[in-house]
């Protein structure tokens, strides 16, 4: 089944039901509501969900989304080892 895309104001390319597929590191900036140079340090982390294209770093949102799902998972239970 092929879906239409569109270009938002925010760079980000969207399907017919609105949803994000690919952010910038700058729209991750603004999502973890973190700086800058610190989006682009977590982007460029070994395990970190992304690819370039030339000098620009995509993120794909889905992807994304389940590595912070697995990094809150691993904290909660770094946290349940420590404390419990």
């Amino acid at each position: 089944m092929k879906t239409e895309t569109s270009m938002q104001s925010t760079n980000c390319i969207t399907d017919t039901e609105n949803q994000m597929r690919y952010i910038s590191v700058d729209e991750l900036a603004a999502i973890l509501s973190i700086a800058r140079a610190t989006a682009y340090q977590l982007a460029k982390t070994d395990g970190f969900p992304r690819f370039q294209v030339g000098k620009r770093i995509i993120i794909p949102l889905q992807s994304f989304n389940e590595w912070a799902a697995k990094q809150a998972e691993n904290a909660v239970t770094f946290f349940a080892e420590r404390c419990g």
